[in-house]
């Protein structure tokens, strides 16, 4: 089943706001309203949430072993001998003596962010999938919000077409 989401891109552009829905799902409105044409079912919220947290399992394995490559280790004992990554260039060049505290609370503040995403899109998956077939589930506002950042950062990828002969 196809995303509708070209007429909810497009009316999120134009300044709409993801909402929930009165009679469940979500829906784009604007200043004069609800727009018509935008209506997201909770099998369509489905759908994307499939997407995102597919996209967001991959960031995240491919974040976790490339931060511990790229900040590297300080080597034995802090020596500069087996360190590695960007720890060891500053510390065989002398500018560090061991790795900077920002370092690991960055690392750790980016973990966390990944977390909390992974845990709100787990709930939202929990939340569709307990929804009895044919009904909408209700959403809240803060989930509405999860959902127009999902379709804005799908709207900024560049997805391939495939055509079909």
């Amino acid at each position: 089943m196809p995303l509708p989401l070209i007429p909810v891109i497009a009316a999120i552009a134009a300044g709409g706001t993801l909402v929930p829905h009165a009679a469940g799902g979500m829906i784009v409105t604007s200043a004069a309203g609800y727009i018509a044409g935008t209506y997201l079912s909770t099998v369509a919220i489905s759908g994307l949430i499939a997407t995102a947290s597919t996209v967001l399992g991959a960031g995240a394995l491919c974040l976790s072993g490339a931060a511990a490559s790229i900040i590297g280790s300080a080597g034995i004992f802090g020596t500069t001998i087996g360190a590695s990554g960007i720890t060891g260039v500053l510390m065989s060049a002398g500018i560090i003596s061991s790795t900077p505290v920002w370092i690991p609370i960055a690392v750790g503040g980016a973990a966390l962010g990944c977390s909390y995403g992974g845990y709100r899109l787990l709930m939202l998956r929990r939340k569709i999938n307990t929804t009895p077939a044919g009904e909408e589930a209700r959403f809240t506002e803060t989930e509405a919000r999860i959902i127009e950042k999902i379709i804005k950062r799908l709207a900024k990828k560049k997805i391939p077409v495939q055509h079909c002969n």
